[in-house]
């Protein structure tokens, strides 16, 4: 069992959250403590953190497709690769 930095309550290592505070220290808190530190709470964060990820890879992927279209196609798919890209990365971030 572990303890709660901020309200001291038990808690099981598979509910125990590691958080850094404004001076770099790590600290390990609740996950109820977890939404009132930040405002969100931790499965929302991990979903975004984890989509970020996501579309990061895919945008990358699309930006070297792009560049093997510009190179091996010519201008008209290397446009339709920008295109591409930019739609991938609008509709990606823009999932909640």
């Amino acid at each position: 069992m572990l303890k709660c930095s901020e309200c001291q309550r038990d808690l099981p290592e598979k509910e125990a959250l590691v958080n850094k505070n404004e001076e770099g220290e790590q600290r390990i808190i609740c996950p109820e403590c977890f939404q009132k530190l930040t405002g969100v709470d931790y499965k929302t964060f991990a979903f975004r953190k984890e989509n970020a990820k996501q579309t990061f890879w895919a945008v990358l992927f699309c930006l070297a497709a792009t560049v093997y279209a510009f190179m091996e196609k010519g201008v008209e798919w290397g446009i339709g690769g920008i295109v591409l890209t930019v739609l991938v990365y609008l509709f990606s971030s823009k999932v909640k």
